[in-house]
């Protein structure tokens, strides 16, 4: 096939992996080149993937070759990626949040929000069905006006141990919460009370769960709630709720349960059916859903359903959450 889009992957741990393996499927990308810092780890892709294997992210992004990157860094270090990226003219999907600080959030929307080539943000929950479909009935008018919501995004300890230092609970699980409710409510958060509690993460200083309630202008509430120190052997990855009451309708997504169980000697488990599972050797979900959106957006120079204004508007609200949890009463944003 002629004018595939030639796709690069900046960090191969396990998303970027993923990302990486999703391309490789794709009959109308051709993966270019990854860039893995680690010097074991890049042997080791380089032999998995067969193509080229940068150790510098500047020299992926400098590479003419390549039209589309994916950026799967640590949230502290998108910022120059994003910066060089622009530099070089690519299509970019950047792994969610948009940034771990404020001002680099504000830096990157500021540089995107004109920007002539695709630019998205890796919410994978615009691309779950179950999801989806609710923002698709508050569009046509079945759910009336939202009244309130409240949701839930609980998982075990495994999650947190291996993210220490690099991201805490408000950005890196409920972040995925804040965006969707902000794109259902199509209204601006206005205000934040948040409270949160650290027992078995202490000794990191990360938060083992927070609560959050956050008014829109419209008046709508959402209630928030997310936990990752679940116990290690829980029977799901990800234990996630949601209830939106219109004032025509309800909406409920329950997806603890995801539509396949196991039972045997290793324990009872629900297997993750929604985001990247594997069939057939390949991944698919709404991970693979997300990136080939992203693949026809930028074959096709449109912009993404997930808008920089929409990426920077879900960090200021974690920003918030941070601030009334540090303050003790409700915060502006």
């Amino acid at each position: 096939m002629e004018n595939k889009l030639r796709v690069g992957v900046i960090g191969v741990g396990q998303m970027g992996t993923h990302h990486a393996e999703i391309y490789k499927k794709l009959p109308q990308v051709e993966l270019v080149a990854l860039c893995e810092y680690n010097n074991e780890r890049r042997v080791e892709v380089e032999k998995i993937f067969g193509c080229k294997v940068y150790k510098e992210y500047k020299d992926l992004l400098e590479d003419t070759n390549i039209d589309a990157v994916s950026i799967v860094l640590p949230d502290n270090i998108h910022r120059e990626a994003v910066e060089i990226a622009v530099k070089n003219n690519k299509h970019i999907l950047l792994e969610k949040p948009i940034a771990k600080e404020l001002e680099d959030g504000k830096a990157i929307y500021e540089i995107t929000k004109d920007y002539d080539k695709t630019f998205t943000v890796g919410f994978l929950l615009r691309y779950d069905p179950r999801f989806n479909m609710v923002k698709q009935r508050l569009d046509n008018g079945e759910l009336g006006d939202i009244i309130h919501l409240n949701c839930r995004r609980n998982s075990p300890i495994t999650g947190p141990k291996r993210y220490i230092g690099a991201s805490d609970l408000s950005m890196h699980v409920m972040i995925h919460d804040i965006d969707y409710i902000n794109w259902y409510m199509a209204s601006e958060p206005v205000k934040v009370f948040a409270k949160s509690r650290s027992v078995l993460l202490k000794e990191q200083k990360m938060n083992d769960v927070i609560y959050a309630i956050v008014t829109y202008e419209n008046g709508a509430i959402a209630c928030l709630e997310a936990c990752w120190v679940l116990p290690e052997n829980s029977p799901t990855i990800i234990d996630d709720k949601l209830e939106l009451v219109g004032t025509k309708g309800v909406a409920y997504i329950d997806s603890c349960d995801n539509g396949v169980k196991f039972v045997s000697n290793s324990g009872i488990s629900y297997p993750d059916s929604r985001h990247w599972y594997y069939v057939n050797g390949e991944v698919s979900g709404a991970l693979a859903e997300e990136i080939m959106a992203f693949v026809n957006d930028s074959m096709n120079n449109r912009k993404s359903i997930i808008t920089p204004k929409e990426a920077y508007d879900s960090l200021r609200v974690v920003d918030a959450i941070e601030r009334s949890i540090k303050e003790g009463q409700e915060v502006s944003l």
